[in-house]
């Protein structure tokens, strides 16, 4: 395999650079960075893909600038809320009510059904209502009514009091706590946590106080109602001890006899047990009325009394707790002692049915949406149901003791008309004694309960001052604002890239173009110094393969450098064009610096600037434009149409048929021409090519910029210089204009052995290439590939940017090293 850098013809021997390539022409020699298959198509072994992760993180490293900028754009706000908005500090307290007890005991006590869950929602409403406001703003100090605040601009009859238990009501929250009866109060107010403290004891101590009030209103009602019964027991006592007084001396009668005084005896148990249950009877009518007219002043028949439910199993219950309550009564009165196991699996079983009975009616009442736990009625639905329930029971109660009562009145009548008389009166006075002994009992209970300063709430925790406000939240408004300004700045980036079809990486450029991608160029930064500390010529930025020969961007020059090697090992690539498909792209750089690297394998290289409208190989190697390219070709041109102004042989009829010999001197004499026109051009090259300091180099600059640059690349003194420069050196790069600028490029390149495209990365998209790529190809021009300039380094090396890290360490040593 023969390498693509061939002696020129006319040389005797092998020179020292061909035996250097000749020994490297296998594609093994260089692992990694390319190979070529049967139809010399170029195959890059590190080409693969990229995994969603990298791909992800290349974007963000490409265009973070918009999510930084979104994030900023909507923490700015959060920032500003943060710092100026109010300050809501939150006090809380715990609360719990105890089951209320009653404030005396009574002989036949009525069961009472309540919710505990109901109970709490009812109390929970209470604590947010509006008239507990109303008492919390009576009972502050007046330092935090001073700090409540006021509409900006109140209306004409503002009422100050309503807004301000308006604003403490809906600062008020009330929650049960889990799995227990306790109330967790909390309390906000606005800049100043001591006032949101005050503010949560305040409403305890009103809450206490409320509750303590309620229950001795409750106390109170029930002991006018037995100071009234009392009046009307004494008076019956007086009047029934006055009758038997009477009976007894009219008829001189002191006792009665044994067996009639133990018949009296339960005749007035039974009695005075009628007469507890009808004295409850009557109470509990008159606080059924009170509760009924409550809830008729706020909507009409919402709960059905019990009494007149026609539920079948309602019904059913209230059959079997009388037939109960008759068991129970039949055994009292015949003397079964209450731990009797009979007497009390009757109570167990009258306790069931009190609790199924209380259940049933509670459902019915839920069925017809008349109790609504969260509701402002809900206590009066439930009280409403519990009475009706203790009413029928207590009517029950009432019905059996009066028939056992009958029973035993027609059992005395069967005795002589003295002894029954005496023993109707015996029994009124005590029935009356009894009653009014209990009566006056109840009534000194009833003046100590009212007197008690005890409530059914107790406070468990009182509010303790709060150590940081609650409202604004700072750190969840910053991790919303964080995550909603990533969202909108991934958001923004996804889209952005959606629309950005320029080609970045060198499988873009593969994928999107077809072109083989020859060689990636790194961004070469601005440089202060050459690798050797001596000045160097021209540019030092941009001549990196020699004033940095250990850069990265060094070796990516070599790289290019080899894979133009290796691009088509059939055909044998002496003269190369470098052109772009738009200006600044850097193919004045890629070429002079290729050539360098070219130059320093022992090549002889020619670097040409055939840019003729906007040069620059001049001022990268620092040297005189003129003379130059266009000087060559312009003073070649001359010189040929001078040769052939000449005179000529005469074409008239005569002189048609020439002599052999004067044949033979024309041909001689144009062959003679042309030898000294080549001498010529020889001549005005040797004039015209600059050499620099870096070896094995020579440029041809541009020249004289001409009006008409296309015609002179196009023409035959091009061509000849073209075949010249091929024998006099190895290897020849020409600097081209762009391609879809001018059309300098198109008709250079079919004058040379392969064209290479440089394209720069992140500038121009796909069908921009496409189209130059369009251009070369309709003039026959063979495109070797492309070379990605300007790359950033991750989108370069990928996984492997370890590679470009050690590189640029490496120079850095360097550079600091001493001599």
């Amino acid at each position: 395999m023969s390498s693509m850098f061939v002696r020129a013809p006319g040389h005797s021997g092998e020179t020292q650079s061909e035996s250097y390539m000749n020994s490297r022409s296998s594609p093994a020699y260089m692992p990694g960075i390319c190979a070529q298959d049967d139809e010399g198509t170029i195959l890059n072994s590190n080409e693969r893909e990229k995994s969603p992760v990298h791909a992800f993180l290349d974007l963000l490293f490409r265009r973070g600038w918009y999510v930084l900028i979104c994030i900023c754009a909507v923490l700015l706000p959060v920032l500003y809320y943060n710092a100026t908005a109010t300050r809501y500090y939150q006090a809380s307290t715990t609360i719990i009510y105890e089951q209320p007890q009653a404030p005396f005991s009574t002989a036949q006590q009525p069961y009472r059904y309540q919710p505990v869950k109901e109970t709490l929602l009812n109390q929970i409403q209470e604590i947010k209502s509006r008239s507990v406001a109303y008492e919390v703003l009576d009972a502050l100090p007046e330092w935090v009514k001073e700090q409540l605040p006021l509409p900006d601009d109140p209306p004409p009859g503002f009422d100050m009091p309503s807004y301000y238990a308006a604003m403490i009501k809906s600062n008020i929250d009330a929650v049960p706590l889990a799995e227990s009866d306790v109330i967790q109060i909390r309390v906000k107010a606005a800049d100043d946590p001591y006032v949101a403290m005050t503010l949560a004891n305040t409403l305890c101590d009103v809450l206490l106080a409320r509750n303590l009030r309620i229950r001795r209103e409750g106390v109170s009602d029930m002991r006018i109602f037995i100071e009234e019964q009392l009046l009307s027991y004494k008076t019956k006592l007086d009047q029934s001890e006055s009758a038997l007084r009477t009976f007894k001396v009219n008829n001189r009668v002191t006792a009665l006899d044994k067996e009639v005084e133990e018949q009296l005896q339960l005749a007035k148990n039974i009695e005075l047990w009628y007469q507890e249950a009808k004295n409850e009877r009557e109470r509990t009518e008159q606080m059924l009325t009170s509760v009924t007219n409550q809830i008729y002043e706020r909507q009409k028949n919402l709960v059905p009394s019990i009494a007149n439910v026609s539920n079948q199993i309602i019904q059913q219950l209230k059959q079997q707790l009388s037939t109960l309550q008759d068991n129970y009564i039949t055994l009292q009165l015949q003397g079964v002692p209450d731990d009797n196991p009979k007497m009390s699996q009757i109570k167990n079983d009258m306790a069931h049915v009190r609790v199924s009975l209380a259940e049933e009616a509670r459902k019915l009442a839920e069925q017809e949406n008349l109790v609504d736990p969260v509701s402002q009625m809900s206590s009066l639905y439930q009280r409403r149901i519990e009475l009706d329930l203790t009413l029928q029971m207590l009517r029950t109660q009432e019905q059996s003791l009066a028939a056992s009562l009958k029973d035993y009145e027609d059992s005395l009548r069967r005795l002589p008309d003295k002894e029954f008389e005496l023993a109707r009166l015996t029994r009124e006075r005590d029935l009356a004694n009894n009653l009014y002994s209990i009566l006056s009992e109840r009534r000194e209970q009833a003046r100590i309960s009212e007197a008690e300063k005890i409530g059914d709430m107790r406070i468990i925790d009182r509010a303790q001052l709060p150590k940081k406000p609650i409202l604004p939240r700072i750190e969840l408004n910053l991790a919303i604002g964080l995550m909603l300004g990533l969202t909108i700045g991934l958001g923004l980036t996804f889209f952005l890239e959606s629309l950005d079809t320029s080609l970045k990486t060198p499988e873009d450029v593969e994928k999107k173009t077809g072109l083989a991608i020859l060689g990636s160029i790194p961004r070469i930064r601005g440089l202060n110094g050459s690798a050797d500390g001596e000045p160097v010529v021209g540019n030092l930025a941009a001549l990196v393969a020699h004033s940095q020969p250990s850069s990265p961007a060094s070796e990516a020059y070599r790289t290019l450098r080899t894979n133009l090697q290796f691009s088509n090992l059939s055909q044998k690539l002496r003269c190369i064009m470098i052109t772009s498909s738009g200006p600044r792209e850097g193919k004045s750089t890629t070429a002079a610096n290729v050539a360098i690297a070219t130059a320093q394998m022992g090549l002889r290289t020619l670097l040409i600037d055939a840019d003729l409208r906007r040069p620059t190989l001049h001022k990268l190697f620092n040297i005189n434009r003129e003379p130059g390219l266009a000087d060559i070709l312009i003073h070649y041109d001359k010189n040929d149409q001078l040769n052939h102004a000449a005179p000529r042989p005469s074409t008239n009829e005569n002189d048609l048929e020439m002599p052999a010999a004067y044949s033979e001197r024309q041909t001689s004499l144009r062959a003679k021409k042309a030898i000294q026109q080549m001498a010529s051009l020889d001549l005005s090259l040797n004039a015209a090519i600059n050499k620099t300091r870096i070896d094995n180099l020579a440029v041809l600059t541009c020249g004289l910029l001409p009006s008409n640059p296309s015609e002179i690349l196009a023409s035959e003194p091009m061509r000849d210089l073209l075949s010249l420069l091929k024998e006099k050196y190895e290897f020849v790069i020409l600097d081209a204009p762009p391609v879809i600028a001018v059309t300098d490029a198109a008709v250079l390149g079919p004058q040379v052995d392969g064209a290479v495209l440089v394209i720069e990365s992140a500038k121009n998209d796909r069908e921009i290439i496409l189209k130059a790529k369009s251009l070369l190809d309709r003039v026959k021009v063979n495109l070797i590939g492309a070379v990605l300039n300007n790359v950033r380094a991750k989108n370069l090396y990928g996984d492997y940017d370890y590679y470009y890290t050690y590189y640029s360490t490496d120079e850095k040593h360097k550079k600091r090293s001493p001599r």
